[in-house]
């Protein structure tokens, strides 16, 4: 990835823009992601325990609406 400063810019406005590319891209999130491996398994396990806590987190709120 490769940002340049455009003409007139402050250092302010490049690095929020620089920082919302680094936020659109997810290039943290894949870094943490990739620092430990972890198997398929536990990937799947992993993505059913957040499928759950998010379908709980919907029944909640549905139920006090």
């Amino acid at each position: 990835m490769k940002i340049e400063r455009r003409d007139g810019e402050t250092v302010e406005q490049l690095l929020r823009r620089f920082n919302k590319v680094v936020v659109a891209e997810r290039i943290t999130k894949t870094y943490r992601e990739k620092m430990h491996f972890i198997s398929k398994s536990e990937q799947r396990k992993e993505k059913r325990r957040r499928a759950e806590r998010n379908r709980r987190k919907k029944m909640m709120q549905q139920a006090q609406h």
